[in-house]
């Protein structure tokens, strides 16, 4: 995973809000401050070097010698029918794709991440969702974690 941890603290966030935009982006460069910013400090190969994304090994992890056990059922058609967020024929497809061990490119890659990661979500927080039990009389917030809810507390 890839952090930017600095970037996420409020006084960040707050004080350059204030900026005006074209110290943003200017034109169709990103990051403009930072990178005039960077010029100061930084070497030129690093200041200017073009954004290199981070791209997960998401065929690897989930297409591998050791699947994870969920992963066939979720992607199932019938599970992807009674989701109703993908075309189970199109998810079919791609599957055997992977599992042929044919190279893919990172459009492919990337629908995967999507198609499990919505299957996922569907399968935890609308199929399997239990509701807490109401609030009591004392208590203004309920704060309840997995294995309360698994235990319908």
């Amino acid at each position: 995973m890839e952090g930017r941890f600095p970037f996420l603290d409020y006084r960040v966030v707050e004080f350059c809000s204030r900026f005006p935009s074209d110290l943003k982006l200017r034109g169709l460069t990103e990051k403009y401050l930072l990178k005039k910013l960077g010029e100061r400090w930084l070497p030129e190969e690093i200041w200017q070097r073009p954004k290199r994304p981070y791209r997960a090994p998401i065929r690897r992890s989930f297409f591998s010698e050791s699947p994870p056990d969920y992963l066939h059922e979720l992607l199932s058609p019938g599970q992807l029918k009674a989701t109703g967020w993908f075309n189970p024929s199109a998810v079919t497809r791609l599957v055997r794709k992977l599992e042929s061990g044919a190279a893919i490119g990172e459009t492919d890659d990337m629908a995967l991440a999507g198609i499990i990661s919505t299957q996922l979500l569907h399968h935890q927080f609308v199929t399997n969702f239990k509701m807490p039990a109401p609030l009591g009389a004392s208590e203004d917030v309920k704060v309840c974690v997995g294995r309360d809810l698994e235990a319908g507390i």
